[in-house]
């Protein structure tokens, strides 16, 4: 019977403002890659995961298993470290002009990708510059359509010009959407790239060795990694969608450790001997959004009736008691630019109030529509349509296939749109309000929900997200974020908010060591050792 794997983690979150230098100032640092020790790399890790890698393509990748897989084999330019602070990878070190405009940085010249091409500034500018245009169409657009170009100065030093100052650039940088890719790669294989494991060539401690569609990612150890050399020789994700059949698995030593262990199994586990369970809260929460083009939906007041009509205390008693901790505003506390506005209480009166001064006395039809690709997605459906209900809001569910789903938040118009309320999960890599606010909530410039996925728009919360992206300081852009919050959440909301996630694993703490997870709450082998 095959031993089951343990981890110990180490988060990486949060952004430090403190570390993105001042005018014209320097941001050396330690290099967060290491130096390149290497003791031999050995043995295998067998990962049980719910679901498979949708793209690895660092620009396409939207979910957390990809970008689990992605952040073992590219690298960016910046990374959080273990003291949430932005810490150099690819880049040594920057400087930012005087108008802050302009970010110059020195790259590595040690770097190589898996296909033994060294790594130059022209990589760097390539893997910007195929995202930079509007209509592009990846999910990295929006996130740097702060920047206005990117150029190679030499081989070793890149600058970024910003149409207007921006606070969160090292941040930015630490979201793997912005990962450096092989500029012969994008060109060569253009929307393909990160389709099939010939298309992906990183610079990462890991590279893909093959990738079985819906059944297996397998990456391998990267010898020619220029910081610390990966100790684990290989690492397979397997593919097993029931959590009980993963757990069984775990159990039975047919995989090492696993993914999202439901609640109603923790305490369970953590009475077996040799399995240990990881509860670590991160940037994750869990909402059902509401669809702004729906003419009942539209109404402010009447989302601000549905929110006070779900009971999320005994929603997450039943169905998250132990992976779970009570939310208390639109971005999880992890996130710089959070603010606690405290948790909404159910409040059937006032929920009742509020939709008679909407124009809905005695309620109406709506639709929610949800996925079992989220944990749970079917059951929370239920349970909010039973206390819509009490408020004479009649709602059906509509279960649809990850499939289908996600294809409805990747594109469509308005018009096309039919999802009054829908599941949906929240949370940024960059672990800053930026990345957790604009693009999700601002208005969509054109028309279309690529991040804005349920067509929210409201003028001021444009405006504050804007101000805060401009603002370069910290406790300033603190309390403009508060504001924004405070439209989000209560005063316009743009979704229920239900509870912040906490990240759970289960391993067998006597195979391996060092294993890390970061706030988005993927697994890193980075540091991996096996026993």
């Amino acid at each position: 019977m095959r031993k089951l794997i343990a981890f110990m983690t180490a988060a990486m979150m949060a952004l430090s403002l403190a570390a993105c230098g001042g005018s014209g100032g320097s941001g050396d640092a330690a290099s967060g890659a290491g130096g390149g020790v290497s003791s031999g790399a050995g043995g295998e890790i067998l990962f049980g995961v719910p679901a498979d890698v949708s793209s690895l393509d660092p620009q396409t990748q939207n979910d957390s298993y990809s970008e689990e897989v992605v952040k073992m084999v590219y690298n960016t330019l910046y990374v959080f470290d273990e003291n949430n602070t932005p810490v150099p990878s690819l880049a040594e070190s920057y400087e930012v002009s005087e108008d802050n405009l302009s970010w110059t940085f020195h790259l590595r010249t040690d770097v190589k990708f898996h296909n033994g091409k060294t790594l130059t500034a022209k990589d760097v500018e390539a893997s910007f510059n195929r995202a930079l245009p509007e209509d592009s169409g990846y999910i990295t657009t929006s996130m740097i359509s702060p920047i206005e170009s990117v150029t190679a100065a030499d081989d070793a030093t890149v600058v970024i010009k910003t149409k207007e100052p921006y606070g969160p650039m090292l941040s930015m940088l630490c979201n793997y959407n912005t990962a450096i890719m092989d500029s012969d790669f994008i060109e060569q294989y253009g929307r393909d790239l990160g389709t099939t494991a010939e298309t992906v060539n990183g610079t990462g401690p890991y590279k893909v060795a093959s990738w079985a569609k819906d059944e297996e990612v397998v990456i391998e150890a990267n010898p020619d990694y220029f910081g610390n050399k990966a100790q684990v020789g290989a690492i397979h994700y397997l593919v097993i969608p029931e959590s009980s059949s993963r757990i069984i698995a775990l159990e039975n030593g047919e995989v090492d450790m696993i993914h999202k262990v439901p609640s109603e199994e923790v305490a369970r586990l953590e009475t077996l001997e040799g399995i240990t369970v990881l509860k670590q809260p991160g940037v994750g929460q869990r909402l059902f959004r509401f669809g702004c083009n729906d003419e009942i939906m539209s109404n402010t007041k009447v989302r601000q009736a549905l929110n006070y009509a779900v009971d999320r205390d005994a929603i997450r008693k039943a169905l998250f008691a132990d992976v779970s901790e009570e939310t208390t505003g639109p971005l999880a506390p992890a996130v710089f630019g959070s603010h606690d506005y405290g948790p909404i209480k159910q409040d059937l009166e006032k929920a009742k109030a509020l939709l008679a001064e909407a124009g809905y006395p005695n309620g109406f039809d709506t639709k929610i529509v949800t996925t079992t690709q989220y944990d749970k997605g079917s059951e929370l459906a239920e349970m909010i349509a039973a206390q819509l209900a009490e408020i004479g809001v009649n709602a059906t569910i509509e279960v649809l296939e990850w499939s289908v789903f996600r294809p409805m938040i990747s594109g469509m118009t308005a018009e096309e749109f039919d999802a009054p309320l829908f599941i949906m999960g929240a949370g940024t890599s960059m672990a800053d309000a930026d990345g957790g606010y604009r693009g999700l909530y601002t208005t969509t410039p054109d028309g279309k929900n690529d991040r804005n996925y349920g067509f929210y728009s409201n003028a001021e919360v444009d405006e504050y997200i804007e101000q805060g992206m401009t603002e370069t300081d910290p406790e300033k852009r603190k309390e403009i974020y508060a504001k924004a919050g405070q439209i989000l959440y209560l005063d316009d909301p743009a979704g229920i908010w239900l509870y912040d996630q906490l990240n759970v694993f289960a391993y067998n703490s006597d195979k391996i060591d060092g294993l890390r997870v970061d706030a988005l709450g993927c697994v890193l082998f980075d540091n991996a050792t096996v026993k």
